[in-house]
Formats: C-alpha cells, structure tokens, sequence
C-alpha cells in the first residue's frame, strides 16, 4: 500500500485548503507523499472490514486504502464528494463519503476498523472533543492512524516559502499536545514515527489502538 506520483494524475483540487498541488513538485512532493506512506507502512493488517479516512481532500489516500477496505467511508469538512466519487468510479472503487465535522462523526459506535487521518489535526481548537469521536467509532481490536505535521515558527516559515499562506492561522495544536490527550480518550499508542527520523521533525504519525479499560 505505497501512494505513488503517478496516483496523482487527474486529481483536482477539490478546495481551499485542499493541498493536493504540492504532493506533485519534485522536492516538496516526496515530502508530502512519504508523511502519507510512512504512517501506511505501520498498519498491522493487510486488509480491513470498514474503513473511515477524516479529511479526504482529493481522494489521493482513498485511492491507497481502497485495494485493502471492503467498506470506504470519508469525511471532510471542505471537499464535496462528487469530484472524488468520480475519480474512484474511474478507478474502479467506490466509498461513502460525506461533507462534515471530526467533531460530529455521522457514523454508529464502534463502525470501523480502521479510522486514518493525515494532517487535521493541527487545524482543531477541540482536539480532545475530535479525538473522543474518532475513540467512539473505532472499534475495540480497531486501528487508528493519525498524522500531525510539527507546528513551530521554524514549519512556519517553511510553508510560507514553498508557498503555503496563513499557516499560522490554520495550525493550532501542536503534536505534543495532540497526544498529551490520547490516553485522556481512551486511545494507547502501538507505534510511533516521525519524519525525518532524528534532528529536526517534520511530521509525526501515531498508531493508535483504543485502551483495554475504554
């Protein structure tokens, strides 16, 4: 399960806040492609019942996961889920997708087997409330990967260089205290990684698995 450039090919920008653009520049693009599959390559399993990804965009992660999900479901607050039904169509997938909040999931207690996020996080003033909804819909034996980039004056500068505005205004929460809350939530940690390994960090990913107690 590897997200590739060439996956790229054809997909829209769906938004505002929609990044797909920069997952296609030489440089920028591996960075944004690899923080995708380095949290890809620490799933346990090699396919999944229900699957929820919070945050869609383009649908670029759909494609990756859908080989592997009997059931795909997506959420995202921006992105209408016509441009992606489309290009899955295309691709010959399907997924359940629709437009709203981390904050109020439309989904029964304990749908899922896997829940991925990838860079969402960082925008939540509530993140303790986004966390308790994805700990509600996951099941017990289920898998939760979630994906911060750092969030620092240094970062900042670093988005507004490769052209990336606000960001300042957009990345609230930072990946300490994102996990500070796990085990608040019910949710333990089963792997961790960042990006890059050692010195200084670019983006961090959590395996996470509900507590046995919650």
């Amino acid at each position: 399960m590897q997200l590739t450039r060439a996956m790229l090919d054809g997909l829209p920008k769906t938004g505002p806040t929609d990044p797909i653009e920069f997952y296609r520049r030489p440089l920028v693009g591996w960075l944004f492609r690899e923080r995708i599959n380095m949290g890809l390559r620490m799933l346990r399993r090699s396919d999944y019942d229900a699957a929820l990804e919070v945050g869609y965009g383009a649908g670029a992660v759909l494609l990756t996961l859908a080989p592997r999900v009997a059931a795909l479901h997506g959420i995202d607050l921006d992105t209408k889920p016509e441009p992606v039904h489309g290009l899955l169509d295309v691709a010959g997938f399907s997924a359940n997708l629709v437009q709203g909040s981390v904050y109020e999931l439309p989904y029964d207690d304990a749908s899922f087997d896997l829940v991925v996020c990838f860079s969402v996080f960082e925008h939540l003033h509530e993140v303790e409330r986004g966390l308790r909804e994805v700990h509600r819909v996951l099941r017990s034996d289920g898998e939760f990967l979630l994906g911060m980039p750092a969030v620092n004056k240094m970062m900042e500068a670093g988005f507004r260089l490769i052209g990336f505005k606000g960001i300042a205004d957009h990345h609230v929460t930072t990946p300490r205290e994102a996990s500070n809350r796990f085990a608040q939530v019910g949710l333990r940690v089963i792997e961790k990684r960042t990006l890059p390994a050692a010195g200084f960090r670019l983006y961090y990913t959590w395996l996470l698995g509900k507590s046995p107690a919650s």
